[in-house]
């Protein structure tokens, strides 16, 4: 029998040392672009049009409690558009988000439809142009003020705009890119099915850091939306709570894809290599 022939020899002995580093080192940088990529990956659904749009249409009626807003100043709308001339424009006052009317529009708009368009159209300016939809509102002693008392910032608001989603578009791809030339060199660093099991272990690992803090993120939102926070709070837990799905989403679906190429991995392994020892012992008594 030749020297290196047997079942050890299949199955593979220690590692060489620099093949053990390269594992290490694929499997460490695999891991962190990874988690970069679950990260971006979440803020970009988060910025998409649908999503970043329902979410700045919450917060604006939430803020503004724009129900009260419209019933407080829907006559004076209506007034104002009764003698206003026909080329004017005219706005709900005291509405952060200038949103111009027709007089025949204000006219005849109902409070639900009145509602609706303000909501819509602030969602719209605000995605497009980020917070500067809000300094109008100044001019108009608008509740721009309300958002800081509200804890909102500005740089939060501005980031739910569509020249971020671009930016992270491009960045999904590149971190998806350099993960794919990881993932490769941590396959071509392993052993037989060895690999499908590094690559889902690394995946799962990463996805679990999303998966946590989501959950976090939804638990600490509904503790501070309890029932003896006041309304703005409320509201604001609730978008909180609708934007923590995403990671939790995500990182459950992620998390569940590593852990099927894990346990895939191992059992191929395995079956793989009872497959070769059996052959091996099979063959032994022709070698003596």
């Amino acid at each position: 029998m030749r020297a290196g022939s047997g079942p050890t020899a299949y199955l593979g002995s220690e590692p060489a040392p620099d093949r053990g580093t390269a594992k290490l080192a694929a499997g460490l940088l695999l891991f962190v672009s990874l988690g970069a990529l679950f990260a971006v990956l979440t803020l970009y659904q988060a910025t998409s049009a649908g999503t970043a749009q329902r979410t700045l249409r919450r917060a604006v009626a939430a803020l503004t409690e724009i129900d009260p807003l419209i019933n407080r100043n829907y006559d004076d709308l209506r007034q104002r558009a009764a003698l206003a001339a026909p080329g004017d424009n005219l706005t709900l006052r005291d509405y952060p988000v200038a949103v111009p009317l027709t007089p025949q529009q204000a006219q005849t708009i109902s409070k639900t439809d009145l509602r609706r368009l303000l909501l819509d159209r602030s969602a719209e300016e605000m995605y497009g142009r980020g917070t500067a939809a809000l300094r109008p509102a100044a001019a108009h002693g608008g509740s721009v003020g309300v958002f800081s008392v509200a804890g909102i910032t500005n740089d939060g608001l501005d980031f739910l705009r569509g020249r971020n989603h671009d930016i992270l578009r491009v960045l999904t791809l590149v971190l998806a890119a350099i993960s794919l030339a990881l993932a490769a060199g941590l396959a071509w660093s392993c052993r037989g099915f060895g690999r499908l099991a590094a690559v889902g272990l690394v995946t799962l690992a990463a996805a679990l850091p999303e998966l946590l803090g989501g959950a976090a993120l939804w638990l600490y939102a509904r503790l501070q939306g309890g029932g003896g926070a006041e309304y703005t709070q409320q509201q604001f837990a609730a978008i909180i709570r609708e934007l923590a799905w995403i990671p939790i989403r995500d990182g459950a679906a992620f998390a569940v894809l590593g852990g099927a190429m894990l346990l895939l991995g191992a059992a191929l392994a395995a079956w793989s290599d009872r497959r070769q020892t059996a052959r091996y012992g099979a063959a032994r008594p022709s070698l003596r």
